[in-house]
């Protein structure tokens, strides 16, 4: 632990002054050896031709009917330096905003709350450290902020992670400050291109190790313990090194997945895509305690056909916007399925391919590819997030053309492949010429109303070098919003484990639970009446539900809530904590743990 930091009390960033001295973050990749060992094994079939869905990206529906952006606002500066990385959170109050060396806090109305600070002060990074590719995530299992930033120090051989964690929900308050020994058991390599995932038990990172030489040596995962994170006690992690894929290879640009809800057997979830081609993708399931001895399983999964990854994107003064090439960037999961998506070189312009994989079964299987070209204009960068009812999708991508200055979209796409809507998240009024872009955005649900989402994307404005970063936000669709979660029944509710509820189709709900604490030979399903529920109100019972962790079923008429309970061993049963907010989208309550006895009918 280096202590904690109170973001409120530190001094704003100076400006950033004309005419500063540009400096040009490097850009590594592996060498074509390394290259050629992500791609399938030897006779191998070139994509499996199953799944794919051309989407047409001028939208279809009457744009009146799915909401258009509705807040957008600057985030920080960060003139001189390219690439910007912008990164974001949105959480209950406040929305975190990094790019390379700073960080603010904003209202979720776009006002600055805190900063921009250096992130050198924020984290109390020493002199010597070079500091690049920040990165935020708001955890919605416990309502803290999450935020680290890369240090190399060349000349004393030392790379770290900086990792800060928020004390509350208030991210201008105080966060505990750590870092890590990125090195650690492979000296003196340096790490580069982190990435961040979250599930309920951790905060996951990966990065691309490089020898001093710049030579690329392999990915490392690295697992913290969040709870530790925010209690400022000493963090209990798990280093895998040298992350290795089913044909052998090294996963580039390894992205570890944002999951919000319960999945079954506590699995947790990465994909990687080769950035130069391919016709598979490597994903990987992390099972068992994660900090004791995790088991890492990789496997593969067929693409639609055989993949370029894009060279240059298009602008008005002609290319030279990086794409990066055909890296998966973002992985979420919801209700058994993981969404990802990459860019891939079209037919005549920079297409994004978004993947839906289904990994209930041992064997993950690529339900379907959506392929999202405009042949006039760029798409890439994807990023995506599912809808939590069906298999629409919501994406964010860089967009640019020959007649169109690069920035951010925000695309609607429904699951028979319509556009919806779409939109730009502002307009760019220059072209990019710093030869980077990017190297991060970000996309996140809001964990207040999951049909609200929040990101970030690049633009040009202020100069043609590191350009300037939007935040926007949207409703996906045209729903109620949650109403305020009802009161906490009574002074004797004790913390449980959280359930999730969402729609499994017609008039079925499918809930989901932690085992831990939810003992056998059987758990039940209490309703309560959500009018009723500062009494306990019974609205109904379902018994007999078993212990596997998931139940799919209808619920009873009226506006309930629910929760899960065992016995106690004793012929009482355990219910007790706050309800479910309701079962249109996944909600969070307390359950199985047996202190408050409840008369019920179940046996």
């Amino acid at each position: 632990p280096e202590g904690t930091v109170v973001a409120r009390t530190l001094p704003k960033a100076p400006p950033v002054p004309r005419g500063e001295a540009r400096r040009t973050i490097r850009n590594l990749f592996p060498d074509a050896a390394v290259l050629g060992e992500t791609a399938p094994p030897r006779g191998s079939a070139r994509g499996d031709g199953r799944g794919l869905v051309l989407v047409d990206p001028n939208p279809r529906a009457p744009a009146a009917s799915f909401p258009a952006i509705d807040v957008r606002f600057d985030g920080p500066y960060n003139g001189g330096i390219a690439p910007p990385d912008p990164v974001m959170a949105a959480g209950s109050i406040h929305v975190v905003s990094l790019v390379n060396l700073r960080i603010a806090m904003y209202d979720k109305s776009g006002n600055l709350v805190s900063g921009p600070t250096s992130l050198r002060s924020f984290f109390g990074v020493p002199s010597g450290f070079s500091l690049f590719d920040p990165l935020a995530v708001h955890d919605p299992f416990s309502g803290h902020f999450i935020v680290t930033v890369l240090a190399d120090n060349g000349s004393a051989q030392d790379s770290r992670i900086y990792i800060a964690f928020s004390q509350t929900e208030d991210a201008s308050g105080a966060w505990n400050k750590y870092w890590i020994d990125a090195d650690r058991g492979q000296e003196p390599n340096w790490a580069d291109y982190a990435s961040i995932g979250l599930d309920r038990n951790a905060v996951y990172l990966t990065a691309n190790m490089f020898r001093r030489s710049d030579a690329f040596d392999n990915v490392t995962l690295f697992i913290y313990d969040k709870e530790d994170g925010y209690a400022g006690r000493p963090l209990d992690n798990t280093h895998i090194i040298d992350v290795t894929s089913a044909s052998g290879g090294s996963p580039f640009r390894l992205r570890p997945a944002f999951i919000d809800e319960i999945v079954p057997n506590d699995e947790y979830y990465l994909a990687q895509s080769s950035s130069a081609f391919g016709d598979i993708l490597n994903l990987f399931r992390l099972t068992g305690p994660r900090f004791g001895s995790p088991t890492l399983n990789a496997e593969t999964v067929s693409l639609p056909a055989f993949y370029w990854g894009p060279g240059s994107a298009r602008q008005p003064g002609g290319a030279g916007v990086d794409t990066l090439g055909g890296s998966v960037w973002n992985v979420t999961y919801h209700a058994g399925k993981l969404w990802t998506a990459h860019a891939v070189q079209g037919n005549s312009s920079i297409a994004a391919w978004v993947h839906r994989i289904d990994v209930t079964g041992p064997t993950a299987v690529r339900e379907a590819t959506y392929e999202l070209e405009d042949p006039s204009r760029d798409t890439y960068f994807p990023y995506v997030i599912p809808d939590t009812e069906d298999n629409d999708f919501a994406m964010l991508s860089a967009f640019s053309g020959p007649s169109l200055y690069v920035t951010g979209r925000y695309w609607n796409i429904g699951a028979d492949g319509t556009v919806r809507y779409a939109e730009l998240l502002t307009d760019g009024t220059r072209d990019n010429n710093s030869g980077r872009h990017g190297d991060y955005f970000a996309m996140y649900p809001d964990p207040e109303d999951r049909n609200r989402l929040w990101m970030i994307a690049q633009y040009m404005r202020q100069s043609s070098f590191s350009g300037n970063q939007m935040i926007a936000s949207v409703r996906f669709e045209n729903v109620p919003a949650p109403s305020p979660p009802p009161p906490t029944p009574d002074g004797h509710t004790v913390p449980g484990s959280q359930v999730m509820v969402s729609r499994a189709g017609g008039s079925d709900l499918t809930i989901t639970w932690g085992t831990e604490n939810c003992l056998p030979p059987d758990n039940h399903l209490v309703w309560f009446d959500l009018g009723g529920i500062a009494s306990y109100t019974v609205a109904d019972e379902t018994c007999s539900i078993g212990v596997s962790g998931s139940w799919t079923g209808p619920s009873p008429a009226g506006n309930v809530g629910v929760i899960v309970v065992s016995d106690d061993g004793n012929g009482l049963e355990g219910s007790h904590g706050v309800t479910s907010g309701g079962a249109e989208r996944p909600s969070a309550s307390s359950i199985c743990a047996t202190r408050k006895d409840t008369s019920g009918s179940c046996p």
